[in-house]
């Protein structure tokens, strides 16, 4: 089964309406059917809980109620240890992105993974030749 290492550029679009948020949508139907797996760290629940809390169009209650179904979806998360950490630490110094940008991709590389993102500018376009990520526009399932 393909296991996709989830960036929170691509959880957000769940939540909130913006361009590509159908093909993110695609992303979660599948995981819910259970044709792929998504992995990521307790990172992501704090990216997009401060993601959604600085989207206009969304109330405290949104917010919450997004916060309590990204639980309930019980994608494997790992845990933010020295080699996961050592591993991003390299790849922001290496590509020039920010240890925050880094982390998905090195969780990739350590789960035998691809990073799905859809942040094309700051991260998929400075990672794309060296590691394994796709953007979301491009990924098909």
């Amino acid at each position: 089964m393909e296991k996709l290492s989830l960036d929170s550029s691509v959880a957000i679009k769940w939540f909130s309406k913006e361009k590509d948020s159908d093909k993110a949508l695609n992303v979660l139907n599948a995981y819910v059917d259970g044709k792929i797996v998504l992995i990521t760290s307790h990172l992501l629940f704090y990216e997009v809980a401060n993601a959604l809390r600085y989207k206009p169009d969304l109330t405290i209650e949104n917010v919450k109620k997004a916060i309590q179904a990204l639980f309930k979806l019980h994608m494997k998360v790992v845990d933010l240890n020295d080699k996961i950490m050592i591993k991003s630490t390299e790849i922001a110094y290496q590509d020039d992105v920010t240890v925050y940008d880094a982390i998905p991709v090195a969780i990739a590389e350590t789960e035998e993974a691809v990073c799905i993102t859809a942040d094309e500018k700051t991260q998929y376009n400075k990672l794309k030749e060296k590691h394994p990520i796709i953007l979301l526009k491009e990924y098909k399932i």
